[in-house]
């Protein structure tokens, strides 16, 4: 026997907060811990160091971050998970197995620990080095990666992990830390709690720290999220935002030997994580979550070397020869020779009486599986006639009791593809209401009702709703863009031929060549994606533009040699 189960957790079926992509995980023993030949470990000698471990050595603790992963070749190393105030084992490799999930190709912190439970001999693999492996060696790599995505996926479905959430998870801060683990595959646990003190709640507790009414970034730094980038690192490529663009450049900068840091605010995945289901992405006949593609993806470009910074904005970008300037929102000064802009668009916040009031606890600017839990049994309105609201409404109708799609106009086939359109038409508890405008909300705590005129007879009504979710616009997040560079009369960032002669004077364009397909009025930078001007708003789009973009990046760093952009930077 080489690998064994001590403990099991909640059945992924019972586990309230599992969503459905990380659902079924638990079932796969053979993929969730293979075991490797003599000939495979003989292959994965050279990556890694021979150790000889005594019983009972802790080999690593929970949160600790840079851990490495260990092919136990003989002897026992146990999985310890928090449970309480105590630790307890849940899982056993013996010969030719190892230990490792996805956070250990990152080097953030361990969500369990381990510990020898027999005298051990290793082959000890660190995060870079098996980095290293995973790109070079295919065919282990595959088998390697398979069991991490995997166990990662249990770790969520059965609630391992050192995180505990305490409060109301009906208060907008807590549904926003829940939204902000979810969204990244963090595996988390809630613990109701309506009688503490409403100005501490929620409550985080992480590891050995208690964290009242934390920030996102608190919770980020807290579990170890955030990227070892010391101020000033310098380079090739920094890619700002981590939706399919930027995720797409970030894969295929890394993949062609670029050093490449991907900034991202707050969660993997951008407007499209949100998704929870994508049907007409290629390559994917049963449909993916957004939360799926964009996490393989996230995988990916960690497979070939991309740091990615999670909970770290950027919040101001200089425009320079050799180097460009990247501010974050802590203060720390990146450094690259090329940027690529990919922090996406945001649906528009329109003006309804009471909006603020509710937004976070039943107002909502996308349908994960958070909100869908919310929404059991409850009567939903969704505002807005696009891909992005008909996914919402097809997904939420199989959890509220009543989902009601508002649109402006006469219908959704002008915006609406028409695979969902059918699937909504066959929806015995979806209705569309045409030509209707949300006005107000009433409610205390949560909406209770809303209100909405139709746009022809002017006649309002009064809709029972607890939830409104809205999907209307896009507001390009461009604030910290001007003036580095040029944007178009809706914030949209205007790239190659969309750039005219009075863009490059205002810029002071310094190069005899025009502008690069994708690049901005500042030679080296690059926008891709929903901010860019022009762009079509769908993933698959989104995505070409992120690998395409790399292309003329290559370009650009040939303008910028390494050892000129050195020399700039020692002076």
């Amino acid at each position: 026997m080489s690998s064994t189960d001590v403990a099991g957790g909640v059945p992924a079926a019972e586990a309230p907060d599992t969503p459905p992509w990380a659902a079924g995980a638990a079932g796969r023993p053979d993929e969730l811990y293979p075991v490797l030949s003599d000939s495979e470990i003989d292959q994965l000698r050279p990556y890694g160091e021979v150790r000889s471990i005594a019983a009972g050595t802790r080999l690593w603790s929970i949160g600790e971050r840079n851990v490495s992963c260990f092919i136990v070749m003989s002897g026992a190393l146990e999985i310890l998970r928090r449970e309480g105030e105590r630790e307890e084992c849940f899982h056993v490799h013996e010969a030719g197995s190892f230990s490792g999930e996805t956070v250990t190709m990152s080097g953030r912190g361990s969500f369990v620990g381990g510990r020898a439970r027999t005298d051990l001999e290793v082959v000890e693999i660190g995060p870079q080095r098996l980095r290293d492996l995973l790109a070079v060696e295919p065919m282990l790599g595959e088998k390697i990666l398979q069991a991490f995505i995997l166990r990662r996926m249990r770790m969520i479905a059965q609630h391992h992990g050192d995180i505990l959430i305490i409060g109301d998870a009906s208060e907008q801060l807590t549904a926003s830390i829940r939204e902000f683990l979810s969204r990244n595959g963090v595996p988390y646990r809630m613990v109701p709690d309506d009688d503490a003190p409403e100005p501490e709640r929620p409550v985080i507790v992480c590891g050995e720290q208690r964290l009242a009414r934390p920030t996102i970034k608190q919770v980020a730094d807290c579990l170890g999220m955030t990227a070892d980038l010391p101020d000033g690192a310098q380079f090739d490529v920094a890619v700002i935002g981590g939706g399919p663009s930027g995720l797409a450049a970030a894969v295929y900068a890394a993949s062609e030997g670029l050093s490449v840091v991907v900034l991202e605010k707050c969660s993997i995945g951008g407007q499209a994580g949100s998704s929870s289901r994508i049907e007409n992405y290629l390559g994917f006949p049963t449909g993916i979550s957004g939360q799926a593609l964009t996490g393989r993806g996230f995988l990916q470009a960690q497979k070939f070397g991309a740091e990615i910074a999670i909970a770290q904005e950027a919040a101001e970008i200089t425009c320079g020869a050799p180097w460009h300037t990247l501010t974050t929102d802590c203060g720390m000064a990146l450094k690259a020779r090329t940027v690529v802009l990919a922090t996406g668009a945001v649906y528009r916040q329109p003006q309804i009486e009471g909006l603020d009031r509710f937004e976070g606890t039943s107002v909502h600017y996308g349908a994960s599986h958070i909100q869908g839990m919310m929404c059991r049994g409850e009567e939903v309105v969704i505002v807005g006639g696009g891909n992005s609201a008909g996914q919402a409404a097809v997904y939420l109708s199989s959890r509220a009791r009543k989902v009601s799609i508002m649109v402006r106009g006469d219908g959704l086939a002008a915006s609406m593809s028409q695979y969902l359109i059918r699937r909504i038409e066959r929806t015995p508890n979806i209705d569309l209401l045409t030509h209707m405008e949300v006005e107000a909300l009433e409610g205390d705590d949560r909406i209770d009702c809303i209100q909405a005129r139709h746009n022809k007879t002017g006649e309002v009504s009064r809709l029972p709703a607890s939830h409104l979710f809205l999907f209307i616009g896009a507001a390009p997040a461009t604030g910290f863009l001007d003036p580095a560079v040029a944007l178009d009369e809706k914030g949209f960032v205007r790239t190659g031929d969309a750039l005219d002669d009075t863009d490059l004077q205002r810029a002071a364009w310094p190069l005899e060549r025009k502008p690069f397909h994708l690049e901005t009025s500042c030679p080296g930078i690059f926008a891709v994606g929903d901010v860019r001007s022009g762009s079509v708003k769908r993933v698959a789009s989104a995505v070409g533009d992120g690998s395409v973009c790399i292309s003329f990046v290559h370009k650009a760093l040939d303008e910028r040699p390494v050892k000129q952009a050195q020399a700039a930077s020692d002076d």
